[in-house]
């Protein structure tokens, strides 16, 4: 019968203090003359240490926590028992009272991050989930003894995966338990290495819209009529200018779908509807505008006399289609991103473009990883945001994941922007606009507004990969990087976040 974690508590205080008791005894003994063997004081100590490390009770900052506060409590009572001796007392009073306050601050800090992690939950508060990965051929009844056992529930994280499409992905499982049971469940699925081939805890983030900025119109002659277009300076230092003449005289094999998995897509929007094709998710409509927001800069129809201008020339070249990896307020989880990619990539994605992500300190989640590798089988090229944290992207997933092309921003002197974080230690790094863009948005929060971020570097590359792909619909995500990186501008941040792209120069030598 498993003990309650009360109960492991107070055997950790028990023996700590045992431990410190023996060390007051032996220096009172030893200041009247009388021997003193400190090993036995050294082994209850080491035990009360490891204890905390051998029974799975909780994760890893609530066992420091504990550790500090058993010390610091077995500090404290020897320091009495030392006192009423009249004896050094003060040699534990101290590092005993610093080692509670130290406990019960971790304590502190430990269950405010869990209070905040489990707000995010899409069950309820006090559930967590958790990725489980089994083998090939595995079943879920294998481990169902251990999900009873603490009350867990579960259910296919990508039930539209069978096994004969992929053996990784058709093997996941979401499970659901008790925050206060997560981590001893988690002990007992690791310890089933014959079913259980990987373990992750399903990752909850957020992202926050940035603030709109404002965004000064110019005087260029564009040859879209597009009116947003002159507060699109992009447009201009891209030579769209260039690559409309270029496309007017040369037609598309085929219109590139362009998959937008993020918030999902305003699929009524004025400036995308003509060209958007219905996903039938949560990702035909945005109530958060993020993902209307790149999906304008991937593909708003140009030319039609409305809003803004991309290089999507009269709505022939590229179809938008919206996949929801976060939920109306920006919530995500690394299931969800997961499923969002792998909806995309049946759908028959071309280009698939994801403006989203977070710290991975410890590597990608691996959810995220086969799901990418199975949108590369399925044919689709994934372009990712680097992220905005003025770091490096290698840290952060799915900036990280092997395949992607990873995109930075540069501001109008095309430097790097000052929030991007860098992205040329990873395979395929590039960088375009992302200072001051302006783009679509839902009606209710404004039709058109002006962003800051990778976010909005990224579709403007996933763009001009589906106007590559338009062209060459066989074109691998390979030779599309080479092409980007080949005909890329060199700047003085290079370096650091890759060339710049040039759309004109690339779309030339796919046509030829």
């Amino acid at each position: 019968m498993m003990m309650s974690n009360l109960v492991f508590h107070l055997i950790g205080v028990a023996l700590a203090t045992a431990a410190f008791l023996v060390f007051g005894i032996g220096i009172a003994r030893k200041n009247k003359a009388t021997g003193f063997n400190p090993l036995p004081a050294f082994i209850l100590l080491l035990v009360a240490v490891v204890f905390q490390f051998v029974f799975p009770t909780s994760g890893f900052g609530e066992r420091m926590a504990h550790l500090f506060l058993d010390l610091g409590l077995g500090m404290m009572i020897a320091s009495i028992y030392l006192f009423q001796k009249q004896e050094r007392y003060k040699m534990f009073y101290g590092p005993g009272l610093i080692s509670a306050l130290l406990g019960a601050s971790l304590y502190g800090l430990v269950f405010f991050g869990q209070w905040m992690f489990q707000q995010e939950t899409e069950e309820d508060a006090l559930t967590l989930s958790i990725l489980v990965e089994l083998g090939p051929d595995d079943k879920i009844e294998e481990i169902q003894p251990i999900l009873r056992k603490y009350d867990a529930t579960y259910k296919k994280a990508f039930p539209n995966v069978d096994l004969d499409e992929d053996e990784d992905l058709a093997q996941y499982f979401l499970v659901y338990v008790d925050s206060f049971s997560r981590d001893l469940l988690m002990h007992d699925l690791r310890s089933d290495k014959e079913n259980v081939d990987q373990l992750d805890i399903n990752h909850h983030f957020t992202y926050k819209l940035p603030e709109a900025v404002e965004v000064e119109a110019s005087r260029f002659n564009f040859r879209a009529n597009d009116p947003l277009l002159q507060q699109q300076w992009y447009a201009r230092s891209l030579d769209y200018n260039g690559v409309y003449d270029l496309i007017r005289q040369n037609k598309p094999q085929k219109k590139a779908k362009v998959a937008i998995v993020d918030t999902g897509v305003d699929e009524h929007h004025e400036d995308l509807k003509s060209t958007y094709e219905k996903s039938g998710t949560d990702g035909d409509y945005d109530l958060h505008s993020h993902g209307t927001h790149c999906a304008g800069l991937a593909g708003a129809v140009t030319n039609n006399g409305t809003g803004v201008g991309s290089l999507n020339w009269e709505g022939e070249f590229i179809t938008l289609t919206g996949y929801p990896a976060l939920d109306d307020y920006g919530r995500g989880t690394d299931q969800r991103v997961a499923k969002a990619i792998i909806d995309a990539a049946e759908s028959g994605a071309d280009v698939i473009s994801m403006s989203l992500g977070g710290p991975s300190l410890f590597g990608p989640p691996k959810a995220q990883v086969d799901a990418i590798k199975y949108a590369h089988k399925k044919g689709a090229i994934v372009v990712v945001a680097a992220g905005n944290s003025n770091d490096d992207a290698r840290r952060y997933s799915p900036a990280n994941i092997p395949g992607v092309i990873t995109v930075s921003a540069v501001d109008e002197n095309l430097d790097k922007a000052v929030f991007s974080n860098t992205n040329t230690k990873l395979k395929r790094p590039i960088a375009a606009p992302g200072v001051n863009i302006m783009s679509s948005v839902p009606s209710d929060k404004g039709t058109y507004l002006a962003y800051n971020g990778t976010s909005m570097a990224t579709p403007i590359v996933a763009g001009l990969v589906g106007m590559m792909r338009a062209y060459d619909p066989d074109m691998d995500a390979k030779t599309a990087y080479d092409l980007l990186h080949n005909y890329g501008k060199t700047v003085k941040d290079s370096d650091k976040v890759g060339r710049v792209i040039q759309p004109k120069q690339v779309l030339e030598a796919v046509i030829k």
